[in-house]
């Protein structure tokens, strides 16, 4: 059986909004995303890691902002270090194409993180610019990773971030 190689840099898509997938193809989405990653890699200094791998662990939340957390979580058991990205799904109030309310109403537990620009970095979601959930997702997952990589994460005093900015 051969070895699959690890790669170094790459994203997880996971979600807290019960019945997403019905609504969005989150497999393609996330090999979207990672392709999107392997095309930027170049311009950032993973060198810099030490051979430590970097998750980039998107979640797609009931939030009213794209965050991305600041700081690395670490796992030295793994050699790994995660950055948390959180992604606001829209309900049908907020877009056309957003998921429909469940029977309590909502399309799952409400989260702000307005109140958390210290621990991370904010964008608006821009809902009105995508014709659809997929495309808004794999549009805001992309924002959120140029943000990070724009903005930086510090680990041991080195900053991993785009080199060319």
């Amino acid at each position: 059986m051969k070895d699959k190689k690890v790669k170094q840099v790459r994203a997880t898509m996971p979600t807290s909004v019960p019945g997403i997938w019905n609504f969005a193809n989150m497999g393609p989405i996330e090999r979207k995303v990672n392709t999107y990653i392997d095309s930027i890699l170049p311009r950032i200094n993973i060198e810099d890691l030490s051979g430590w791998r970097l998750l980039l662990h998107i979640n797609s939340v009931c939030s009213d902002l794209i965050g991305v957390y600041k700081k690395f979580l670490r796992y030295p058991s793994d050699r790994e270090y995660v950055i948390l990205l959180t992604i606001p799904i829209p309900d049908n109030t907020q877009a056309p194409y957003g998921m429909p309310p469940g029977r309590d109403g909502t399309i799952g537990y409400f989260r702000s993180i307005k109140d958390r620009g210290k621990q991370s970095h904010l964008l608006e979601p821009e809902y009105d610019k995508y014709d659809g959930l997929n495309q808004y997702i794999l549009a805001a997952a992309i924002r959120a990773i140029d943000l990070g990589f724009t903005k930086g994460f510090t680990c041991y005093g080195k900053k991993i971030k785009f080199q060319d900015l």
